[in-house]
């Protein structure tokens, strides 16, 4: 089932910013929200998450509309987690330990519950046990990322917005952070909206991209579909193709042949290039 907008707009200091978007956003899914600065991306997760107050158009859970307040506004929605940019500012507690507990404490899950939440999650996420204890602000600065990832995941949200989850990470560290998401998204069979600038990170991870453009959705589909199908509506939007892509179309120059990859993952890019430029040699 999961979540659905139907023609949601969002008019913000006086100005709209979405545009009668409509879209699913299905079950055990990773989803990458991608556009230029400005596009509307961020107000997109925003009310997704509830944090948009007011909205024309229908949002729905499970096919049942979202619940409002007495005033009209709809609220945070609880099962959705929201993981900003930097999310390692908001920290807050004085211990690793309180930080990850803060959450199930808050709605009073029993302390031998919440215990084996933290022990899973920080398994999860690859924080050492030996940090329960430390002052999460005396942690290097990727470790706090992951406290701060961590404390969202501990509640087991049904849908996790990732907003540039790993903005200023080293590709090494881009990678591992990443990877584990994408495990934890895999193996718990939840919904993930990934907002990034890295079009190498969206092949690589996605099952699905949303392109955002002038606060309207210019599409929705399968990742190897719209990098490797339809890149017009990547030069319409403004945008690269990932890395590898464009390489694969630099082959396609210099060979005369039209190349179809597996998928636009970097390893099956990769592998079919390698291929073409040995039997390249070859023919020479």
């Amino acid at each position: 089932m999961g979540y659905a907008l139907t023609d949601v707009s969002v008019r913000l200091d006086g100005g709209d910013i979405l545009h009668a978007v409509s879209c699913n956003l299905p079950e055990d899914k990773w989803i990458s929200l991608i556009g230029r600065t400005g596009a509307g991306k961020s107000t997109f997760a925003k009310a997704v998450k509830g944090l948009v107050p007011f909205y024309r158009g229908e949002y729905t859970r499970n096919g049942r509309t979202l619940p409002k307040d007495r005033q009209g506004r709809l609220k945070a929605v609880p099962q959705i987690g929201y993981v900003f940019q930097y999310p390692e500012q908001q920290l807050f507690a004085a211990t690793v330990e309180q930080e990850l507990a803060f959450a199930l404490t808050m709605q009073g899950v029993s302390q031998a519950s919440t215990e084996q939440a933290i022990h899973t999650v920080m398994e999860q996420t690859g924080i050492p046990a030996a940090l329960l204890q430390q002052n999460p602000f005396q942690l290097s600065g990727g470790l706090k990322r992951l406290v701060a990832i961590a404390s969202v995941l501990i509640a087991d949200p049904e849908l996790l917005i990732l907003d540039e989850p790993a903005a200023g990470l080293d590709p090494g560290r881009r990678r591992e952070l990443l990877s584990r998401l994408r495990r934890w998204q895999q193996e718990k069979q939840r919904t993930v909206l990934f907002i990034s600038h890295q079009m190498e990170d969206v092949a690589e991870y996605s099952d699905e991209v949303i392109l955002i453009n002038e606060g309207c959705i210019l599409g929705h589909m399968g990742v190897h579909e719209l990098f490797l199908k339809r890149v017009e509506l990547m030069e319409q939007a403004g945008l690269p193709l990932p890395e590898q892509v464009q390489l694969l179309r630099l082959l396609e120059r210099l060979s005369g042949r039209r190349l179809q990859p597996a998928s636009c993952r970097e390893a099956d890019v990769m592998e079919l290039a390698r291929s073409v430029w040995f039997s390249r040699g070859r023919e020479t």
